[in-house]
């Protein structure tokens, strides 16, 4: 800024734009050369300058999975091939010569969600090194990070520094693995662990199948853990509870574990009951994201019509925020979640409905996998069209770059077409996107080779 006519005030450092990854940096460019032709009193061109990122590797979704998965070892994530975890990944800080912060705690469900990424790379390719990882991966979270013994006896620590602490939907997702594994015939070698990890969250889960947030294991008597089984856990919270209990109801339904099932039902009643005001962390997107995969698999659990009609509920309630890219919104009716415009501490990317914003770490990145189980168990080819339109979305959001970034995704994504604020986003809902025939050849696999998978469901 200036100070004077003659005096300008810069309070940090601005030779090193293009190292540093000053974004948009076309837009930098044209604020660094006014500066120096302002200090020079001459025009002055600067040297073009690439960006250090582009959006978009490939419209081809195989390829889109290949940079992905390579992602994980050519960032220094993977550690050891596998054997030693994956580190948590990269943070958002951007130091002057260009290097980016990484997240060192080895976390489980990391782990676990990076196993499963590998185990289906090795599933659609048949790629040996892609499965060995997501054996090892596996391997590290029910050998390394699972507690054997004593009152805890099942649980999976949430980090390799935060020993004590459980997280019940954190441990859901690295335990996701083990059961699709078993699903669909691929191998059955963790699941007594996978169930001994499931006994130990319905121990400490309340009469009406919820638990709360977190429970800090250190800090807790054997009162406090007895009140965990005898006291309703009281939190219909998607966010918290949601993947736990769809693990329950998918292991209940594979191996006829009838205490899983009814604790799973329970739960995801409980859960139900409070729709759509569930208690929210992040958005009411995000809990409408999260519920896709439990409610598909609740309705995989029991067979029940009402069940089927709120999996069609939640999509309905999801389609009413997509943005024609195929992301779905951010959005909160009342702005009631826990990290709604919050300062000093984790905030929603969510400022003001009808903002267009899409989160790719709390709300689109669970849509992949509880769109697929919800075709899964309705055999509903719309569904699958809605699932490849998202695929497009994230294909068109998946960076490109010469660094660290080349393969991932960014958490925020700001689209150029705003939605309503007076309505639950109806223009969105009506708004023209790729046509289903276009998208179903650039990633549509044959209806026999779905129907593999539908066989095997039943």
């Amino acid at each position: 800024w200036f100070e004077t006519p003659t005096t300008a005030v810069c309070s940090f450092r601005l030779c090193n734009f293009v190292r540093a990854r000053f974004a948009p940096v076309s837009v930098w460019r044209r604020v660094v050369a006014a500066l120096v032709e302002w200090l020079c009193g001459t025009p002055v061109e600067l040297p073009p300058a690439e960006p250090a990122y582009t959006l978009g590797r490939s419209s081809e979704l195989g390829a889109c999975a290949q940079a992905a998965v390579h992602w994980f070892e050519a960032s220094g994530t993977l550690l050891d091939g596998g054997n030693g975890g994956v580190l948590e990944g990269l943070g958002t800080e951007i130091y002057p010569d260009g290097h980016q912060k990484i997240a060192f705690p080895i976390r489980t469900d990391c782990c676990g969600e990076a196993a499963m990424a590998y185990f289906f790379h090795a599933l659609a390719t048949g790629d040996a090194e892609s499965r060995a990882r997501s054996g090892r991966l596996e391997a590290y979270v029910y050998d390394v990070m699972q507690v054997k013994t004593g009152r805890c006896a099942g649980m999976l620590r949430w980090t390799d520094v935060a020993w004590e602490v459980c997280y019940q939907d954190d441990m859901a997702r690295a335990m996701l693995v083990t059961l699709l594994k078993a699903l669909y015939g691929q191998g059955r070698e963790y699941l007594p662990q996978c169930r001994m990890a499931l006994e130990f969250l319905m121990n400490t889960t309340g009469p009406d199948g919820l638990r709360p947030a977190r429970t800090d294991n250190l800090n807790m008597t054997q009162q406090d853990f007895e009140r965990l089984h005898t006291q309703n856990g009281a939190f219909p919270c998607a966010h918290y509870n949601a993947f736990y209990l769809a693990c329950l109801l998918l292991y209940g339904k594979m191996e006829r574990d009838a205490r899983c099932l009814e604790v799973g039902e329970r739960g995801m009643r409980s859960l139900l009951a409070a729709y759509p005001k569930t208690v929210r962390e992040q958005s009411e997107t995000e809990e409408l994201c999260r519920l896709l995969l439990p409610v598909s698999w609740l309705y995989y659990a029991t067979g029940k019509e009402a069940d089927l009609e709120m999996l069609y509920t939640v999509i309905r309630s999801l389609e009413a925020v997509r943005h024609p890219s195929g992301a779905y919104l951010e959005w909160d009716s009342d702005y009631s979640a826990a990290c709604s415009r919050q300062e000093g501490g984790e905030c929603s990317l969510l400022s003001r409905n009808g903002d267009p914003v899409a989160d790719l770490l709390y709300s689109n990145n669970w849509v992949p996998m509880g769109l697929m189980q919800a075709y899964f168990v309705t055999g509903d080819e719309n569904i699958y069209a809605l699932f490849l339109r998202h695929a497009g979305f994230l294909a068109s959001a998946q960076i490109s770059s010469r660094n660290c970034l080349d393969g991932t995704v960014a958490q925020c994504h700001q689209r150029q077409i705003a939605i309503g604020q007076d309505s639950l986003g109806q223009e969105a809902a009506q708004a023209p996107g790729p046509g289903h025939r276009q998208l179903k050849a650039q990633f549509g696999i044959s209806k026999a080779q779905r129907r593999v998978f539908l066989h095997r469901r039943r």
